[in-house]
C-alpha cells in the first residue's frame, strides 16, 4: 500500500542539505562491489576480469568527483531511493510495483517528490545504456567508464540506509548510524572482500535469489531495493543492543558483507547481461580509464523496456 508524500518546499531543502552527506558504503565499500561483481561474471568474463582495477576506480567517481558544488543539487538524488517514503514495511513486497518509467512517477507523486526520496534506479538504468550504446559502437573505453561509475549507484540501494527516509538513525536516536555502519566498520579491504566474493558467489548459486532477475531491469533493481530496506531494523536494533563498539561493530559488519555480496552479486548479473546485450565477443583487453566527466541525470527516455537478467546457475567461465 502507497504512503501518502508531502511536497513540501522545506522538505526538498532539508533532503538536499542533511541527505546529500550520506555517500553509501564509503570508498572501500564501493569498490568491493565492484571488484567482486566484476570478478564473478561468466558473459564477457576476459573482459571485465581483464578491467577489475578500472571497475574499482570508477565505482567510487559519483562520490569522489561527480558530487562537485557545480553539480551536487542534481547529483545527490541520483544516491538513494528512499521506498519507505511510499511503503509501510507491511508492504515492502510491492515495491516492485512502482512506476518504472521515470514519467509515470513524476506524474503520480510530481517530480518534486521524487528528486527528495531518491533517483537512484533511473540512473542505473540510464548508465547502463549509454554502457551498451558505447559497447554497441565499439568504444570500449566509454563502456567501461560508464559501466564502472554504474556499479557505485547498484552499491548505494544495497545499502539499507539509502533505502529509507531514516538514514542516518534520526527518527529513532540512532543518529550517526550511517557512516558508523558503512565506514567506520569496514577496515581491511581486501580480507572483507575474499569475504564478500564467497557470499556473493552462494548467492548466485541460490535459486531463490536468482529468481528475482527474471524481469525488467527496472523490476530487478526495486527489488534489490525490497531487500535492502528489510534489513534496515537489523543495523537499527543491533545498534541499540550492542552500540558502537568492538562487538557491535562486529555484528553491523556481519550484515555490511551480505549487503556487499547482494550488492555484487546484482552488478554480475547486471554486467552479465550488458556484454551479452551488446553482442560483443569475449576478449582480454585491459584497458587505461579516466575518470568521466559528471553525466546530466536524464531519464526522459527512459521506457520499461525488458532487459532480462538470466538466471544463472554456476560461477563457471564462458
Amino acid at each position: 500500500m502507497l504512503k501518502k508524500v508531502s511536497n513540501h518546499l522545506i522538505l526538498t531543502l532539508i533532503a538536499f542539505s542533511i541527505c546529500s552527506k550520506a555517500a553509501a558504503w564509503g570508498a572501500k565499500g564501493h569498490q568491493i562491489i565492484a571488484y567482486v561483481g566484476g570478478n564473478l561474471t561468466t558473459d564477457g568474463q576476459a573482459f571485465w576480469r581483464a578491467n577489475l582495477q578500472p571497475l574499482r576506480q570508477l565505482s567510487t567517481v559519483p562520490d569522489r568527483i561527480w558530487k562537485g558544488s557545480a553539480t551536487k543539487i542534481q547529483e545527490n538524488p541520483t544516491h538513494w531511493f528512499q521506498a519507505d517514503a511510499y511503503y509501510t514495511p507491511e508492504h515492502y513486497n510491492e515495491i516492485v510495483k512502482f512506476p518504472a518509467a521515470y514519467a509515470d512517477a513524476v506524474k503520480m507523486y510530481s517530480e518534486k517528490t521524487i528528486l527528495i526520496n531518491g533517483t537512484a534506479p533511473w540512473r542505473i538504468h540510464q548508465l547502463y545504456r549509454l554502457a551498451l550504446n558505447s559497447f554497441k559502437m565499439g568504444d570500449m573505453k566509454a563502456a567501461l567508464e560508464y559501466a564502472g561509475a554504474m556499479t557505485h549507484y547498484v552499491g548505494d540501494i544495497s545499502q539499507p540506509l539509502h533505502a529509507s527516509e531514516n538514514y542516518d538513525g534520526q527518527h529513532t536516536g540512532n543518529t550517526g548510524i550511517h557512516s558508523y555502519f558503512e565506514t567506520s566498520i569496514i577496515s581491511d579491504e581486501n580480507k572483507i572482500r575474499a569475504d564478500v566474493q564467497t557470499r556473493a558467489e552462494r548467492l548466485l548459486k541460490n535459486p531463490v535469489f536468482l529468481k528475482q532477475f527474471s524481469g525488467v531491469l527496472m523490476d530487478d533493481l526495486l527489488l534489490e531495493v525490497s531487500r535492502s530496506i528489510q534489513q534496515l531494523d537489523e543495523i537499527l536494533n543491533n545498534d541499540n543492543r550492542y552500540g558502537r563498539n568492538a562487538a557491535g561493530a562486529a555484528k553491523q559488519l556481519e550484515l555490511a558483507k551480505d549487503r556487499m555480496a547482494d550488492g555484487a552479486a546484482t552488478v554480475t548479473l547486471i554486467l552479465n547481461q550488458l556484454w551479452k546485450e551488446s553482442g560483443l565477443i569475449a576478449q582480454a583487453t585491459p584497458l587505461t580509464i579516466h575518470d568521466p566527466e559528471w553525466i546530466k541525470p536524464d531519464y526522459k527516455q527512459l521506457r520499461s523496456q525488458k532487459i532480462h537478467l538470466e538466471n544463472e546457475d554456476d560461477c563457471s567461465a564462458e
